[in-house]
């Protein structure tokens, strides 16, 4: 019987971080547009704060799925926050 070729299981966690790429973005998103419409009807400024909001969580959706795949490919430097300060 062969052995596993990654006894430590990060392979299956490489693909687990992999498979949930496909749901943080529409689930940014969503949150977004669910918590801009909460707000519109709050305030009554439909469709105004729906539109904004969700455009926020599209952009939070994106910036971590891009931080995510930096760390996944070893590139720590890009997957900090681009800071550009020395650090210890």
């Amino acid at each position: 019987m062969k052995e596993p070729k990654d006894p430590d299981g990060r392979d299956g966690r490489f693909f687990a971080d992999v498979l949930s790429f496909g749901w943080v973005l529409p689930a940014a998103i969503a949150a977004g547009a669910g918590i801009g419409w909460l707000l519109d009807r709050l305030l009554g400024t439909f469709p105004y704060l729906t539109a904004v909001v969700g455009v926020l969580g599209l952009a939070g959706g994106l910036r971590e799925i891009l931080k995510e795949s930096a760390v996944l490919s070893g590139d720590k430097d890009k997957g900090d926050g681009g800071g550009g300060g020395a650090g210890p």
